[in-house]
């Protein structure tokens, strides 16, 4: 089984998620830095830490989803899904989303130790393009709103 390009994408996930990457800290880390008390504000009406999270917790679902053999979701409920609303009163909503995005790291990397590098020219249910596109958008999808996070972070902390 020739999985050098999927091993390759798992140890990226894994880096970017918890270990020591290049673009600077893991997504763990900068999670654990952000003040939970600043995580519902919404700077200049933008998103806010809670909204980011849950956006890159849909995507991640997504991916998991589509990596199942018998996908659940359609891309309607995923795109639905993708900025969704959220009550920024329920103040448990940021513990779940770590909880969910934990569940989700673990979920995709058990899928992808699974799949040989065949799945990476694959198409993707409903979308125009194969794996290979999908699982390197997705460290790229974390790592930018990562940095949105620690930017707010560091913007809400200055002003406080």
């Amino acid at each position: 089984m020739n999985n050098k390009e999927l091993s390759n994408i798992i140890s990226q996930l894994k880096d970017a998620y918890e270990g020591d990457p290049w673009f600077g800290r893991a997504v763990l880390n900068i999670l654990a830095e952000v003040d939970e008390r600043i995580v519902f504000e919404k700077p200049g009406g933008q998103h806010s830490i809670v909204e980011l999270l849950w956006h890159m917790i849909t995507w991640r679902e997504f991916t998991i989803d589509r990596l199942q053999h018998s996908p659940q979701m359609t891309l309607a409920y995923f795109e639905e899904m993708d900025w969704r609303e959220l009550d920024h009163s329920d103040r448990t909503l940021w513990k779940q989303g770590l909880e969910r995005l934990q569940e989700t790291q673990a979920q995709l990397l058990a899928l992808l130790k699974d799949c040989t590098d065949e799945l990476l020219d694959q198409d993707v249910r409903e979308r125009n393009y194969p794996f290979r596109k999908l699982l390197y958008g997705i460290i790229q999808h974390d790592i930018y709103h990562l940095g949105q996070v620690a930017y707010i972070q560091k913007l809400l902390k200055a002003t406080a």
